[in-house]
């Protein structure tokens, strides 16, 4: 039992962070995302960013030792990954000999599984993970992939909490963060929720990260390079806070102020039919301008159109779409008719 009155004029412990708000020190935390969305490459920044005691997407972690352990990437896939990121914090290759890096793609992964009884045991594997963590003391230790380390049924309840109780273990011998990242189920992404199986994961971890793609409530994706980190759980911080991030340069990087996803998908609307029509028009020899005065204006000649209307999309709208077009390089003028009078027609490329 704990001796209560021990604590008696003692200063009540700080708690400890990985990522303040977000990741917890000897603690799990779930991070969530469909495949390809970048969690991979999200927890290997997160990893860099904490030994070099560097920025994190708007926040600082605390410095100190990494432990990660990719099982779908091999080593020149992690090589290639981290060069990007090392250019983005400028920083050389010698100042990393605190991340200890492990590419485990066509080995043995599990570190938990099932005995005779259904009760979840750990591997070799999880012994000699633990060992190291120990060893090393990481503020940080990443687990890429719940699919690939753990062995048991992620619909068992008991099984999924004595599997997150095992990491649990490690991360408080280690005095570390534990990061084990996921996939979520079809229904965890068309709900929202990011979960698969048990609600046990949500459950038992302490906090969880939801990473996916950025679309509006009608499921359009406006831009493919656009991401949201939603905290959707933190026993000890706030919940609710949504990071939108931006795919630049081998990384995602935060979207300065606060990206209107719902415009974003009426302008990207508004220049798909725009090319949709401008092709459609050339097509049954109906030439367009792109001139204000002229009569066959293509803003004004497209806003006309039965398909605009049912979509709402006005003449201001397609003048928006045709300028993003021409600086894009999406549309050019052409020439046409006689040299003399100098005419010509939008096309697209």
């Amino acid at each position: 039992f704990i001796n209560i009155a021990a604590w008696q004029d003692q200063p009540v412990p700080e708690r400890v962070w990985t990522v303040k708000d977000r990741i917890p020190g000897s603690n799990v935390t779930l991070l969530s995302g469909e495949g390809s969305v970048g969690k991979s490459i999200l927890s290997l920044h997160l990893a860099t960013a904490v030994v070099l005691g560097r920025d994190w997407l708007g926040t600082m972690p605390e410095m100190g030792p990494a432990l990660v352990g990719y099982c779908e990437d091999d080593e020149d896939e992690l090589h290639r990954r981290l060069d990007l990121i090392f250019r983005h914090y400028d920083a050389a290759y010698t100042e990393f000999n605190d991340l200890h890096l492990m590419a485990l793609a066509g080995e043995e992964t599990l570190m938990a599984v099932p005995d005779h009884n259904g009760l979840i045991k750990p591997t070799k594997l999880f012994g000699r993970i633990h060992e190291a963590a120990c060893d090393i003391r990481p503020r940080l230790i990443v687990l890429d992939n719940a699919a690939d380390i753990y062995g048991g049924n992620e619909n068992d309840r008991a099984q999924v909490r004595q599997f997150i109780s095992l990491l649990r273990g490690m991360a408080i011998a280690a005095g570390a963060g534990v990061l084990l990242t996921s996939h979520p189920s079809l229904t965890g992404i068309s709900s929202g929720t990011g979960l698969s199986g048990s609600t046990a994961w949500n459950a038992s971890v302490r906090s969880r990260l939801y990473f996916k793609r950025a679309v509006t409530e009608k499921d359009e994706e406006p831009d493919p390079d656009l991401r949201v980190l939603e905290v959707m759980k933190s026993n000890y911080g706030p919940i609710g806070e949504a990071i939108q991030l931006r795919w630049k340069n081998g990384l995602f990087v935060p979207v300065g102020g606060v990206t209107n996803l719902e415009k974003m998908a009426a302008e990207q609307a508004a220049k798909q039919l725009f090319l949709t029509m401008l092709d459609q028009f050339n097509q049954q020899g109906r030439n367009t301008s792109a001139k204000p005065s002229a009569p066959t204006y293509a803003p004004t000649l497209f806003a006309k159109e039965q398909k605009a209307r049912e979509r709402g999309i006005r003449k201001v709208n397609f003048e928006f779409a045709m300028r993003e077009l021409f600086a894009a390089d999406k549309i050019h003028l052409e020439p046409y008719g006689p040299p003399s009078k100098d005419t010509s027609r939008l096309v697209s490329k």
